[in-house]
């Protein structure tokens, strides 16, 4: 038995040029089945698989019985009033898409409607089904079946995000729009369901404040929400030039999807994301599969540093270099790290500052601002920009590499990105190595005019094949809280450090290898220490041949 998958379907078919499927960016119909099957995710961003089944089958192959769906999908749909999507051609689509949902995935389905605001979406849309004055959930159906009233109470929210105004903002404050409710209604969203974001943006989120940053964000939405697992979220974003949206969702979930306005119309948007939004929802009780091979695990690994090196800096490099005294943080690590890992034959190790414009490794100290001299030679071979482990003298020779200086603008995450990329840096990084990114500073990165957040994620994953599993990305910055709890300037063992909102983005984009240390809980020893593990395990997992 399949799931049935044409209401959607058959909308687009009538809508005809008006919602025509950009191509190679959306799904195509199965013609044996009616189910839709999706091309390549239209993120273009992570390089990670993206699921391409259609319609799936319901029933149990062992057993006979349907399959195990999720109890409940709860759908927080936030959308901005000035959208072009309040016309009669998409207020059915919404219809026909929450439809699908009910239909073929059984749950019960439950939508949220807000504006974009840090005020929730007030209206009398939902009193005829029963609800409470201060109940603004609509409940669209449940064992696969749609309550009649829900499709003119959906049509009566869409009326109400149209004609939304406010004297507070201007509907344009997406991820407020999408956590303030979170944060307020008791009943939002259930404990166990399945919950799906959906931001409907005019452009990207322009808030300039704290609740504007996609790390934060998701991180909420994970924490809060998902109750930390990745299984049950995703989002679905549509936005014109909305990097922070897509960064949130791929910081999310690997079953999020980013489509861009001007490329693809919200209709083809909604039929192609179904099956993901089935899928989110099966994967409520999903389990694994056993592995009765463990991988080969990594042989080698590439170490690269981005060391701020502004002034307020001398304390931490001081610390990771193992000067004045100081025990060798560095060398401490791989030390540790190699106890672990035996099988790992050996480990290249570069540093890069965060010095606009150099995107070469430092050879010697002080680089990039004191010239190449005997004086600053850390005797490298000719030619060979980084350092080559295990060593009796690699803890001398990283102290002399990571002496590295810059400007107080830095751009942290473009450089580290692009030294990946270097054609001077060619050698540096073996094809079959596990990458194991390093940042380390006390401020933001001053990127935000050169790449996108997306890009800089795009540029790290292409170093290494697109494969996330080959790459660990540690920050070690100020945070910048929670998002109930945003904090700003902290203070620490090394001083004062400004949050580093934006990188804490970048990295949280990578999900589980992305790991963010605030410089102001501990040491630079402690930061380690308390990645070792998640280092240890990325090797173990690794396949060098996929």
């Amino acid at each position: 038995m399949l799931r049935p998958t044409l209401p959607l379907l058959a909308l687009l078919a009538a809508c005809g040029d008006a919602a025509a499927i950009d191509p190679g960016t959306t799904g195509t119909t199965d013609a044996l089945t009616g189910g839709i099957v999706p091309a390549t995710s239209t993120t273009g961003t992570s390089g990670e698989p993206t699921p391409t089944t259609g319609a799936s089958d319901t029933s149990d192959n062992t057993t006979g019985e349907p399959a195990t769906f999720c109890n409940q999908l709860d759908i927080s749909l936030v959308a901005h009033p000035e959208l072009a999507i309040y016309d009669p051609t998409h207020r059915a689509a919404f219809a026909a898409y929450f439809e699908q949902l009910v239909v073929t995935t059984g749950a019960r389905v439950r939508l949220l409607a807000n504006a974009g605001t840090e005020l929730t979406l007030q209206t009398d849309c939902l009193l005829p089904l029963g609800n409470a004055k201060d109940d603004p959930v609509l409940v669209y159906g449940e064992d696969g079946v749609v309550d009649p009233d829900a499709p003119a109470a959906l049509d009566c929210l869409l009326t109400a995000l149209d004609t939304y105004t406010s004297d507070f903002d201007q509907g344009n404050f997406y991820f407020s729009g999408l956590l303030f409710p979170v944060l307020e209604l008791e009943q939002w969203p259930a404990p166990g369901a399945s919950s799906l974001a959906m931001i409907l943006a005019y452009s990207d989120d322009v808030q300039d404040n704290i609740y504007a940053q996609p790390g934060l964000a998701a991180e909420a939405y994970l924490r809060i929400v998902g109750e930390q697992d990745r299984r049950r979220i995703a989002a679905f974003t549509h936005g014109d030039g909305a990097s922070k949206l897509e960064i949130f969702g791929l910081a999310l979930s690997d079953k999020s999807r980013h489509y861009e306005r001007d490329q693809t119309d919200l209709i083809p948007a909604l039929i192609d994301f179904v099956p993901t939004a089935v899928q989110l929802c099966d994967d409520f009780d999903y389990e694994p599969p056993f592995q009765e091979d463990p991988p080969p695990g990594c042989k080698r690994i590439d170490v690269l540093f981005t060391v701020d090196g502004s002034g307020s800096m001398d304390e931490e490099q001081t610390a990771l270099r193992g000067t004045d005294g100081m025990p060798p943080v560095f060398a401490e690590f791989t030390d540790a790290l190699l106890s672990q890992l035996t099988e790992v034959e050996d480990f290249h190790v570069g540093v890069v500052s965060p010095q606009e414009a150099v995107t070469l490794l430092g050879t010697h100290r002080d680089f990039p601002a004191v010239p190449e001299s005997p004086e600053t030679d850390c005797g490298l071979p000719p030619g060979q920009r980084w350092l080559v482990g295990p060593s009796p003298t690699l803890a001398a020779d990283f102290e002399c590499i990571a002496a590295t200086k810059s400007g107080t603008v830095e751009v942290t995450a473009y450089n580290t990105a692009e030294a990946l990329h270097d054609p001077a840096n060619a050698g540096f990084l073996r094809d079959d190595s596990l990458v194991f990114v390093v940042i380390i500073t006390d401020e933001e990165t001053h990127d935000n005019k050169l790449a996108t957040m997306v890009e800089l994620r795009e540029r790290m994953l292409a170093a290494v094949d697109d494969r996330l599993d080959r790459l660990v990305v540690l920050a070690v910055a100020a945070g910048a809280g929670v998002f109930e709890a945003p904090t700003s300037v902290c203070e620490g063992p090394y001083g004062k450090a400004a949050p580093a909102r934006r990188l804490a983005s970048i990295v949280a984009s990578f999900r589980e290898r992305g790991i963010f240390q605030n410089i102001c809980d501990g040491d630079l020893a402690t930061s380690f220490t308390a990645v070792l593990d998640d280092v240890v395990s990325a090797c173990n997992d690794y396949d060098p041949v996929p």
